[in-house]
């Protein structure tokens, strides 16, 4: 028999000395630098580039900020969400995506939305918000105040201003 020590267990669950928690840190920062898709003047980062997976798998690195993500999206009553993949959306697997505000004219007040694009992959650009789980807390996250909502590899792009 192996005998564990609580530090040893808890070592992989997030239990963290303070030189790991600086480690982890300079980690963030140097992700959030490689993620940055657009600077202001003043050389801040005003657009970040995470994959989906990276947005549900750490939220508290972007919560708040405006994000750039591809995915597949479905508008209808209750159920406006971007998930990682078609397959996803099929299956009802609903923590593989991130409800999403979407812009006036995709909502709907009991049907999929007629108005293009709706189910299927699109970039989408808007503010995450990582404390926001949508209808009944189903999805892990939010996309709100959309701003650009483009079907993916399509050269058309619906704008919200």
């Amino acid at each position: 028999m192996i005998a564990l020590s609580a530090s040893t267990v808890l070592g992989g669950c997030g239990s963290t000395s303070g030189d790991q928690r600086a480690t982890q840190g300079t980690r963030d920062t140097l992700l959030l630098k490689v993620r940055c898709e657009e600077v202001d003047a003043s050389r801040r980062c005003t657009l970040w580039g995470p994959s989906l997976v990276e947005l549900i798998a750490r939220p508290e690195l972007y919560d708040g900020k405006r994000v750039r993500v591809i995915g597949f999206v479905n508008f209808e009553f209750e159920g406006n969400a971007l998930y990682i993949s078609k397959e996803d959306w099929q299956r009802s697997i609903a923590r593989n995506g991130l409800w999403i505000d979407p812009p006036q004219r995709f909502e709907t007040d009991s049907a999929p939305s007629k108005v293009q694009p709706n189910r299927r992959y699109v970039l989408v650009e808007g503010t995450f918000n990582a404390q926001n789980p949508g209808h009944l807390g189903m999805w892990s996250g939010a996309i709100e105040r959309v701003t650009r909502l483009q079907p993916w590899g399509d050269l058309r792009m619906i704008e919200q201003r």
